[in-house]
């Protein structure tokens, strides 16, 4: 009994005194680095890497699209938003379908209030889905969502009553 209680008493120890490693540290100079990830932006596991995005940081400002290792080496910017055309201040998560992420800004696209997209992960092949409309939705909030056929999401306002929405829409950009 002894014997199992002090097993027991030194397993707990050992794991109350696990440590964690800091994989990076975003600087103050955040047009390399992107700044602010946000509490809805959450890392993927792709390939052995984890990718993420930044609300602010990079060269405009807007975000970014960064990739880094388990392991926290290899850090690298893949994309910058640019807070106009395609888009500005990403939010949520990037989902994969294995060949690419999706992804949605909060601000930003044709109409300045969000748009959906998909890119590469090695940073390059970016292609707007969707420009928010305010008809179709406006600042759109947290991480869409793929059933392997559709990507779902949703809007903070817009839509008939700019109340917010939920959406649907093909990779590809139609069938919204």
């Amino acid at each position: 009994m002894k014997k199992t209680f002090l097993v027991l008493l030194i397993a707990i120890c050992a794991t109350a005194n696990a440590q964690y490693t800091l994989l990076t540290d975003f600087t103050s100079n955040s047009a390399f680095t992107g700044v602010n990830p946000m509490n809805d932006q959450n890392l993927i596991s792709v390939g052995g890497a984890l990718y993420g995005m930044t609300a602010a940081g990079g060269i405009n400002s807007m975000g970014v699209i960064f990739k880094i290792m388990p392991d926290g080496t290899g850090y690298t910017k893949l994309y910058d938003f640019t807070g106009f055309s395609n888009g500005g201040r990403p939010c949520g998560s990037l989902v994969s379908d294995g060949t690419f992420f999706y992804g949605m800004t909060w601000q930003g696209g044709t109409n300045g209030i969000g748009v959906v997209f998909k890119i590469m992960p090695d940073g390059t092949g970016y292609s707007k889905l969707l420009d928010f409309s305010g008809a179709n939705g406006k600042w759109p909030c947290g991480s869409l969502v793929s059933d392997g056929t559709f990507l779902y999401g949703m809007t903070v306002e817009g839509g008939i009553n700019d109340m917010g929405v939920v959406f649907k829409i093909m990779p590809d950009g139609t069938g919204y």
